[in-house]
């Protein structure tokens, strides 16, 4: 019967191993599509794209422009003007002969009008024109050349819009190749609506699965862990710690291969009001980040200052390796004799049982993400608080992670297995 609960326990917990490598496959796949959609949607393809704020301001002022209409009263004054106008010019070379004469000249010069007969007409044609009283029809003409404006409005709309199109855009300028299109197409599709739109399906379905599986891991392994507690007197205390080591060291690696804090702000909507339109962002990211302690510390070790190395190899001592051995040499030191007589061996045990800084590491962890998620929260607020006129809804999906879930249980059985070790060899020694 014991080995059986034994065997039994311990092919459960290898089950659990699975469904954890399972669960961190797809906490991977879905971290992977979220930093995709932070990289597509960030403030700078948005808010901070000039370009963008090219087109939009120029779908704005086409608009206004389409509906271009030049006030009633603005064509009196034109009416006004061309009376003026035309009262001069005919002042300065209709009555005056002015222009017969030019007239009269170049026909001379071509030999077209006899030069005498020139001269006759010059002396005389200033009468002649002034004896026509043209100037009684200025008004009517002035009247006819204002219409004549009037309905050619609409083509002064298209000098207006081409003039704009020329001030925002060079007509030189070569397109802009999109900088996410290389994401768009790892994806299998041509734009970012359609992009965003899938992958944000994928995220929605993988966090259905994960929630999923994380009842699952936690069930089996909490439970096989309790069951070893309630059958401790049965399987053996040596058995009983063994199994709580393995599911210990499960707990640890899911801890720290899977994201701890997943700190993410987000615009989710700008609105401003400019001249009675309202132009619009959609969703934005200021700042995604998901990490876990593996990432964070490759990404240390891999930093190019020597200061970086050593923080970075110091988490991997102390949170990684350190909690690893010391389960493993735990468990070791129930079987062997040898072990347990030594007094090398033991102290390393019990040495590196004070080194281990898998708690202080969880305090800071959760210290960290209070510190950012109320830090982020204020900063938003104050953005979306404005008086300037202009509308922001902001977001802070910030939260933790799978990865401080495991590695917080972690923590506590590792606690656990000290505590039971040590009645253990208290026991061995009375």
């Amino acid at each position: 019967m014991r080995i059986f609960l034994i065997i039994l326990i311990s092919l459960g917990l290898c089950f659990g191993a699975y469904e954890g490598y399972q669960l961190r496959k797809l906490t991977a796949e879905q971290t992977e599509y979220k930093e995709a959609l932070a990289e597509m949607n960030r403030i700078n393809y948005g808010l901070f794209n000039m370009e963008l704020w090219k087109d939009k301001a120029l779908s704005i002022f086409m608009n206004r422009i389409d509906k271009f209409k030049l006030n009633p009263e603005v064509y009196n004054e034109i009416d006004k003007e061309l009376n003026v106008y035309l009262g001069k010019l005919y002042v300065e070379w209709i009555s005056s002969g002015e222009l017969a004469n030019i007239l009269l000249d170049e026909g001379e010069r071509q030999g077209k009008i006899p030069k005498l007969m020139g001269t006759m007409l010059k002396n005389s044609i200033g009468d002649i024109v002034r004896g026509l009283n043209l100037n009684r029809e200025i008004p009517n003409y002035a009247k006819v050349l204002t219409a004549e404006i009037k309905k050619n409005e609409p083509m002064l709309a298209g000098y207006l819009q081409e003039a704009l199109k020329g001030m925002l855009f060079d007509a030189t300028e070569k397109t802009i190749k999109d900088a996410r299109m290389p994401i768009y197409e790892h994806y299998g599709h041509a734009t970012l609506l359609d992009t965003n739109t899938d992958l944000k399906d994928r995220v929605t379905v993988l966090d259905t699965k994960i929630n999923s599986k994380i009842k699952v891991v936690y069930s089996i392994v909490l439970g096989l862990v309790i069951l070893c507690l309630l059958l401790y007197g049965i399987i053996g205390a040596i058995s009983a710690i063994s199994l709580i080591s393995f599911a210990s060291i499960i707990l640890l690696l899911l801890g720290v291969s899977m994201p701890m804090i997943d700190i993410d702000a987000r615009l989710n909507n700008f609105t401003m009001d400019i001249i009675g339109t309202q132009l619009s962002f959609d969703e934005q990211y200021m700042y995604y980040q998901s990490k876990s302690i593996m990432d964070v510390t490759w990404t240390l070790i891999e930093g190019r200052g020597i200061d970086l190395k050593i923080v970075g190899i110091m988490i991997l001592l102390f949170s990684i390796v350190v909690p690893f051995i010391k389960l493993v040499l735990s468990s070791a030191f129930l079987y062997s004799n040898k072990i347990r007589n030594n007094k090398l061996a033991k102290g390393i045990i019990y040495h590196l049982g004070k080194w281990s800084m898998a708690d202080v590491f969880v305090v800071a962890m959760f210290m960290a993400y209070i510190g950012f998620y109320g830090i982020i929260t204020a900063q938003l607020g104050d953005i979306g608080r404005n008086q300037t006129g202009y509308a922001v809804e902001t977001l802070n999906y910030s939260k933790l992670s799978p990865g401080a879930l495991f590695f917080t249980t972690y923590c506590i059985l590792s606690i656990i297995t000290g505590i039971l070790i040590k009645r253990w060899e208290g026991k061995q020694e009375a």
